[in-house]
């Protein structure tokens, strides 16, 4: 397999943003602890929601649903609704002394 020279440049440029932009972030976020956890209280509503939102979002657990439909056909939309009983016995069991 070979790349065009136009795809290499794409990911070199895409590779090099992102080490900036991480190096840029986190010379910000190394001021003091409000602007590492809050923005330096600087971010308005909707960037904090969309901050928020992007980080509930992936694609893994579609992923793991599309692979239970591939072994176990139309039964497998029954199996998301188990892991609700085993997160609640393993909140009252291990979690209980917190909890209270």
């Amino acid at each position: 397999m070979t790349l065009h020279y136009v795809d290499v440049a794409i990911i070199i440029v895409y590779l090099v943003s992102t080490i900036l932009i991480g190096f840029w972030v986190s010379k910000r976020a190394s001021k003091n602890l409000d602007s590492y956890f809050l923005g330096g209280k600087s971010l308005p509503w909707y960037l904090l929601g969309i901050s928020n939102a992007s980080g509930m979002f992936d694609i893994t657990g579609t992923m793991w649903l599309v692979y239970l439909l591939f072994i176990y056909g139309l039964k497998s939309i029954w199996i998301p609704w188990v892991w609700p009983t085993f997160n609640q016995i393993f909140l009252m069991v291990y979690l209980a002394t917190w909890l209270r």
